[in-house]
C-alpha cells in the first residue's frame, strides 16, 4: 500500500513547485499598460473624485494658470450650433478604451496645433489627470443628459380646445356668464386659431423648411467650396447625369485627406473619423438634408445638365454655409412658380430641338421666350406617375 502512497505524494510536491515557481516569475515582470489598465477599472473610484473630475472639467477648479477650461470647448449636453470641437461624450467614449497614459499625453502633451493652441496652460498632477479621466469614464457608460421635450404651440392647442369646452359648458348648462356673446366670441377666436393651427401643420408635412441636422462627420461647404474652391461637381460628380445628386464617398474625400489631416477649426478629431472609416470600410451615416416625398420624381440631369440651372437657385448659397441647411420648402407650388417663371433657352440647347413649334413661335414673334411650363413643366404626369 505504502509503494503506491510515495509518488502520489511527490507528484504533488512537484505540483506545488511548479505553481509556486510560476508565480514568483509573474512578479518579477512589469505589467503591461492594458493589463494596468484593466486593474485601474476594477479600483473602486469614490465620489469625491468625481466630484473632483466634474469640478475639473467645467472649470470650477483651477486646471492652471490662463488655462481654459473643458467645457468652453467640449459642451456637454447636446447643442443645435456648430460645435468644430469635439462633444464631451464623444471624448469620453473613445478614452474609456484608452490607458491612462493616452489619456495624460493627449491633455498634458499635446502634438497637433489645435490641441496645443487649446491646452495652453494646464498644470495637472496624476491624482487630478485620474479624476478627470473618471468624470468622463462615468460620462461615456452614463451617455449625455437626455434631452428635454420641448413645448410648442401644442399646450396652447389643448388649452384652447379646453376654453371652448368649458365656454360650451357654461354656455348650456351652468350659466355662470349673464352675456351669452362672450361665449360665442371665445368659441370664434379659439375655433379659428384651432383651425388655422391644423391647416397649417397639415400643409407642412413633408416639408423641411430651415432643416439643418448635425452630421456624423463635421463638414463645411463654407471651407471646401469658398476657401479651398472646390467644384460642386468634384463631389457630386453624378449630378449632371443622375437623378440624384449623390453623397461622394470616403475613397473621394480622401484624394484630398491623404494629405490634409489636421483641419483648421477642428484639427485632427473630424478628419480622422474620415480616415478610419475608409481603413476600415465602414458607412459614412449621412443625413440627408433635401429630400422630396416618395411620389414625387425629380431628376437633377435634367435640371443641371439640361436646363442649366445654377445648384444655388434650389439650394441657396452653399458655399456660404458652414452647416448646410434647407433654404426653399421645396414644395410643388414653389416648383411649378419656378415652371412658369423661368425662362428656357431652347434654341440653343440641342435637347429641345425637337420642340419644333416653340422654335417657329420664337422666329415669328409669336412668343416673347419659352419656360418649362411651355414645355411639360405644369402636366401633372411629368411629376407624379
Amino acid at each position: 500500500m505504502l509503494k503506491y502512497r510515495i509518488p502520489f505524494v511527490a507528484s504533488r510536491m512537484i505540483t506545488f513547485k511548479i505553481v509556486f515557481l510560476l508565480i514568483f516569475f509573474l512578479h518579477q515582470f512589469p505589467v503591461s499598460a492594458q493589463d494596468e489598465e484593466v486593474m485601474n477599472e476594477e479600483i473602486e473610484i469614490s465620489k469625491e473624485d468625481l466630484k473632483i473630475g466634474e469640478r475639473l472639467f467645467y472649470g470650477l477648479l483651477p486646471l492652471g494658470k490662463d488655462a481654459k477650461s473643458c467645457a468652453s470647448c467640449h459642451n456637454v449636453a447636446r447643442i443645435d450650433t456648430l460645435n468644430w470641437n469635439p462633444a464631451a461624450y464623444e471624448i469620453a467614449r473613445v478614452y474609456k478604451e484608452k490607458t491612462m497614459d493616452n489619456f495624460t499625453s493627449v491633455v498634458m502633451d499635446p502634438v497637433t496645433n489645435k490641441l496645443i493652441e487649446s491646452h495652453e496652460g494646464y498644470e495637472l498632477n496624476e491624482q487630478q489627470l485620474f479624476q478627470l479621466k473618471a468624470f468622463l469614464d462615468k460620462l461615456a457608460k452614463e451617455g449625455p443628459p437626455e434631452e428635454k421635450p420641448v413645448i410648442t404651440n401644442l399646450l396652447l392647442f389643448i388649452g384652447l380646445i379646453v376654453l371652448i369646452l368649458l365656454a360650451l359648458t357654461d354656455l348650456i348648462i351652468t350659466r355662470v356668464l349673464k352675456y351669452k356673446f362672450v361665449h360665442l366670441i371665445l368659441i370664434l377666436a379659439a375655433g379659428l386659431f384651432i383651425v388655422k393651427t391644423v391647416a397649417h401643420e397639415a400643409i407642412a408635412i413633408g416639408r423641411s423648411l430651415g432643416y439643418e441636422p448635425s452630421q456624423p462627420i463635421k463638414f463645411s461647404h463654407y471651407t471646401h467650396a469658398n476657401e479651398n474652391k472646390t467644384d460642386c461637381l468634384y463631389c457630386h460628380s453624378i449630378s449632371e447625369y443622375s437623378p440624384s445628386a449623390g453623397i461622394p464617398s470616403a475613397n473621394v474625400c480622401m484624394n484630398c485627406h491623404v494629405i490634409v489631416r489636421e483641419g483648421t477649426n477642428s484639427g485632427r478629431w473630424e478628419i480622422n473619423k474620415l480616415v478610419e472609416a475608409y481603413e476600415n470600410d465602414l458607412p459614412i451615416r449621412w443625413i440627408r438634408v433635401h429630400n422630396l416625398p416618395d411620389n414625387v420624381f425629380f431628376s437633377h440631369a435634367q435640371h443641371v445638365t439640361v436646363g442649366k440651372l445654377d445648384c444655388s437657385e434650389c439650394h441657396g448659397e452653399v458655399e456660404s454655409m458652414t452647416k448646410i441647411r434647407q433654404v426653399h420648402d421645396l414644395s410643388m407650388g414653389w416648383c411649378l412658380d419656378c415652371h412658369r417663371t423661368t425662362e428656357v433657352d431652347i434654341l440653343n440647347n440641342e435637347f429641345y430641338s425637337a420642340y419644333k413649334k416653340l422654335h417657329d413661335d420664337l422666329k415669328a414673334g409669336k412668343i416673347d421666350f419659352v419656360t418649362a411650363s411651355h414645355l411639360g413643366g405644369e402636366q401633372c404626369m411629368k411629376c407624379h406617375y
